[in-house]
């Protein structure tokens, strides 16, 4: 499949809870013509009042959004902090469809970074996201994204969120490397071992 010229695109913009992905994936989209599927977006709308209670039906309305914008050939942008390991189980059957899929993962320096932004975000009418979560998550998806989905699609970058500023850090094809930023690459790293 990698030698076949594949012009569908899936985009992953991932990150910590708290680490500016949709941000990011908003930016991207002004200048880009994508799907965007967000979950948390999804909960918003199935129960306003209570997305907590929305979570597990959200789930299940964006992988059957996904399956069906897949099917139809449509670009598709979606937003996961990859703290967990549910895509690696539904990679194989989006290059099934034919779609490159390329990883933007941003970070912060530390979880209590994250947490402040949550904060602010709350003030502003976002969703809340435990502290405890928020840290548990932090450490999870660097390691994930750097142990296992990095290797699994065509294209990664690797971006620092700092002062509302994307720094690009890194870029890669599965395990090469090219590094931007040494300091703040050695920082992300940290977090792995």
């Amino acid at each position: 499949m990698s030698d076949v010229v594949r012009d569908k695109h899936l985009f992953i913009a991932a990150g910590p809870n708290g680490s500016g992905k949709t941000t990011f994936a908003r930016q991207f989209l002004k200048q880009q013509n994508y799907t965007f599927l967000n979950s948390d977006e999804i909960a918003r709308e199935l129960r306003p009042d209570k997305m907590d209670a929305a979570k597990l039906s959200a789930g299940r309305v964006f992988f059957k959004r996904l399956w069906e914008n897949l099917e139809n050939g449509n670009n598709v942008l979606i937003e996961s902090t990859l703290s967990g390991t549910y895509l690696e189980r539904v990679m194989p059957r989006i290059v099934e469809y034919g779609y490159r899929v390329t990883i933007i993962f941003v970070f912060l320096e530390h979880p209590r970074m994250c947490i402040e932004r949550i904060k602010e975000r709350v003030i502003k009418g976002g969703h809340f996201v435990p502290d405890a979560d928020v840290v548990r998550r932090f450490y999870r998806s660097k390691r994930n994204f750097w142990n296992l989905y990095r290797g699994m699609v065509d294209n990664w970058y690797l971006f620092f969120n700092s002062d509302d500023r994307f720094l690009e850090i890194a870029i890669g094809r599965k395990d090469e490397v090219m590094i931007k930023n040494n300091e703040i690459f050695d920082l992300y790293l940290r977090d792995i071992k």
